[in-house]
């Protein structure tokens, strides 16, 4: 067992934007705390946390990563995660793995895009939450512009534990001390700020403190690990990793304030499935049955497939069973590690409340609960908010041979990302793969590469849809005489529109066998058939109900094949007066750029038939502009957002749903559809 025990833990998710300098301050912890012999560096490829070929080549983080520390008796654990938009899946799924999420802000930029929307996503996990301020030492930066900023764009109740001083060079302590002159202003108003924003939590400690009597360390501890789990306050601190100010009393501030998996927010877990859901409680407790979660799930050149987990109750051991979900067979671990970074250090054990890992179990995947008691078969994580993945590209192997290993190599990928998607289009008979954006795609080109396997690219064709907008009837009737036994079927059915997102109804309304029961499957079947092949433009059709009314068979030449016809058939003619409209698909889009930029970027989403649903200001000059557009106007929106804003602006992109092309969209695709010939 490990010398230090639940209790003793820190899990703290760092998060931030892209270039905030997250991964340069997790490596300045390491190396404060002893960890390591040496400090790692970002732009010098020697970064423990980004430690992949991709990561050191472009010189920042693409995937997650863990490394741990020990300081002043406890242990704790950094997941390091990517900031770029376009990598947000990585970050979203390191979540429940700490009780704390630290964003990085740099002082040179203030609050930027990711900043934001994962200090919500954490806020939403009830997680506790802590803003460090990064690269206070740059020069010409406006120190108390950035925290009038933060306080603007998260609140109020974020508010300094310890201030830059002597021109950034030094960093001194606003929670503990009230002595002193800072950046900001004399240290005692920042004291009685945090003093008075942690004690309201408490009516007796509030009394003890306008009374101006001395307070009980150890109450406002527990108090203040209370405001932080309500969200009350959110601790602001300073660094500059490059230089070291700060990094000392951020281990400091970990260790002593933030929340152990004892105090902190328990993770949202459910049992249960359907309407007979409920919420799990959970004990960080190393002696109740085993409860942990797959968080990352990366290949390792040397230990193969290797699956992270965050242990909420219970402890995990080598040469232990346990099960995933509600998998029948258990599963053997043979040795589990702690990780730093690349390396691995095998562990007797992973207790509660700690981060362990797994080497060559195929079977493990990013959201799986591992238990040891069938009573949690059908215990699970509260779903995460996952972007839907809408940039695509269509990928085809450039050797000969490859057809085999694109899709063992890709299925692989997509084990790692939870917003990397692969698809296979039967309409359009291409290999799909799906991100978040071009940046997320070129980086899983690139990892494609790096194992041996090069493709080549193309956009693909759009996934439109079919559907009708009235009801219709519908008719076939399929004869056939070649001879011998000759086929024989004939159906009447109906068709009427279903809400949007329905999906497919299909009913049976025969009445006095008309058509015998064995032959209804295979007017199904040829229904299915004709959905999935369309009628506009080829696209399968959706959102719609088939009621099969009346038909005819023949004693001897009735078989399944010509209901099977009749059936697809007839459903073609029912569509062809139901008023069939192609279906496209709508993204929402968030746009962030700069104030000046915002009239282009309106416009612009407006000539590709966007619609501009609102703006919202941000501090330091940006605008957000939120729209919807159709995804074929905006597949290459990427480049042209890069030109209008210098490289300055950034968006994400997600589904929203399906709604009609305009009448001249549809006849373009219509024309340039080319069915296959008709029965033959």
């Amino acid at each position: 067992m490990p010398s230090y025990s639940t209790g003793d833990i820190r899990n703290i998710v760092m998060a931030g934007h892209m270039g905030t300098g997250k991964t340069t301050l997790a490596d300045a912890m390491l190396f404060a705390s002893g960890a390591v012999p040496r400090q790692g560096s970002v732009n010098d490829g020697t970064s423990f946390c980004d430690f992949e070929k991709e990561e050191k080549e472009h010189g920042h983080s693409i995937f997650s990563s863990v490394v741990r520390f020990s300081h002043g008796g406890r242990q704790v654990n950094i997941v390091d995660t990517p900031g770029s938009p376009d990598l947000l899946g990585q970050a979203i799924s390191c979540l429940p793995a700490g009780e704390t999420i630290v964003t990085t802000v740099s002082a040179q930029n203030g609050v930027e895009l990711i900043t934001r929307r994962m200090m919500d996503l954490a806020a939403s996990r009830h997680l506790a939450r802590m803003i460090v301020v990064t690269k206070i030492n740059a020069p010409d930066v406006d120190i108390k512009s950035v925290l009038e900023q933060i306080q603007a764009t998260f609140g109020r109740q974020c508010l300094p534990i310890n201030l830059p001083a002597e021109g950034g060079s030094a960093v001194v302590d606003c929670l503990a001390s009230q002595e002193g002159e800072s950046a900001l202003g004399p240290v005692e108003d920042y004291h009685a700020n945090v003093i008075e924003q942690i004690v309201e939590m408490d009516e007796a400690l509030m009394e003890t403190y306008l009374e101006g009597e001395e307070l009980d360390p150890a109450a406002v501890h527990d108090t203040l690990i209370r405001s932080l789990n309500e969200g009350h306050l959110v601790p602001v601190c300073f660094t500059d990793a490059k230089t070291g100010v700060g990094v000392q009393e951020l281990l400091d501030i970990v260790t002593r304030h933030l929340p152990s998996p004892l105090e902190g927010p328990r993770q949202e877990l459910l049992l249960g499935d359907g309407e007979a859901v409920e919420p799990f409680e959970y004990e960080a407790d190393s002696s109740k049955p085993l409860v942990a979660h797959v968080f990352k799930v990366a290949t390792d050149p040397f230990v193969g497939k290797l699956s992270v987990f965050r242990v909420h109750q219970g402890t995990v051991t080598g040469n232990m069973t346990v099960l995933a979900g509600d998998a029948r067979k258990g599963i053997k671990l043979n040795r589990v590690f702690n990780l730093l970074g690349k390396d691995h250090a095998e562990a007797d054990a992973i207790v509660a409340g700690d981060i362990g890992a797994v080497a060559k179990v195929e079977d493990l995947h990013i959201g799986d609960i591992l238990h040891d008691d069938h009573a949690f078969d059908e215990l699970h994580i509260k779903p995460l908010p996952f972007p839907t993945p809408m940039y695509g590209l269509a990928v085809a192997p450039k050797a000969r041979g490859d057809e085999g290993k694109i899709s063992s190599t890709l299925a692989r990928l997509q084990e790692e990302d939870p917003t990397f998607k692969v698809g296979h289009d039967p309409q359009t008979r291409e290999l799909v793969i799906n991100g978040l954006g071009e940046l997320h795609l070129r980086f899983m080109l690139e990892r494609l590469k790096n194992r041996g396997l090069e493709v080549e690219t193309r956009p693909p064709k759009i996934a439109y849809r079919e559907t009708i907008q009235a009801p219709a009837d519908g008719h076939y009737r399929h004869k056939k005489q070649t001879g011998g036994a000759g086929q024989f079927g004939e159906v009447f059915l109906k068709v009427e529109p279903l809400e949007r997102g329905q999906g497919y109804e299909f009913v049976d309304a025969i009445f006095g066998g008309a058509i015998p029961g064995q032959f209804m499957p295979a007017v199904e079947k040829g229904v299915k058939e004709m959905l999935e092949t369309g009628y506009v433009g080829g696209y399968p059709i959706q959102d719609i109900k088939v009621t099969i009314t009346d038909g005819k068979s023949h004693p001897v030449d009735s078989k399944e094949v010509a209901f099977k016809t009749a059936g697809k058939y007839a459903l073609r003619d029912a569509i062809s007066k139901a008023r069939p409209v192609v279906l496209e698909p709508i993204v929402n889009m968030e746009v962030v750029v700069p104030e000046d930029a915002m009239g282009a970027i309106t416009g612009d989403l407006s000539s590709r038939r966007g619609r501009v649903q609102g703006t919202d200001m941000l501090p330091g000059g940006l605008v957000v502009v939120k729209a919807q557009a159709p995804l074929a106007e905006v597949t290459q929106y990427q480049s042209m957002l890069k030109s209008v804003t210098g490289g300055q602006g950034s968006f994400m992109m997600e589904f929203s749903h399906y709604e009609p092309v305009p009448p001249q969209v549809q006849q373009q695709i219509a024309a340039a559809y080319k069915p296959q010939g008709e029965e033959e």
